[in-house]
């Protein structure tokens, strides 16, 4: 704890693991957005952040782990 102008605040925990990358998640839910487009933006974002907890996903840009997720709603041969 910590006093700030006669206040007192918790110490804000800025390790790492704790921070999100928040242009990774705009971007992937830029791509999310284009295939549903009139989906909650809440939602969007909440899928958008749930991708990036994923560690194997996150090695990729937004764009493409967007794409990646999405490209089951798209294949036609039931191989995906």
């Amino acid at each position: 704890m910590a006093v700030l102008d006669r206040c007192t605040v918790s110490k804000m925990n800025r390790d790492a693991d704790n921070l999100v990358d928040v242009q990774w998640i705009a971007k992937c839910a830029n791509r999310l957005r284009e295939e549903w487009p009139r989906a909650d933006v809440a939602s969007i974002d909440e899928t958008a952040l749930e991708l990036w907890q994923v560690d194997w996903l996150r090695e990729m840009s937004g764009e493409a782990a967007a794409a990646l997720w999405l490209r089951p709603l798209h294949c036609s041969c039931g191989d995906c």
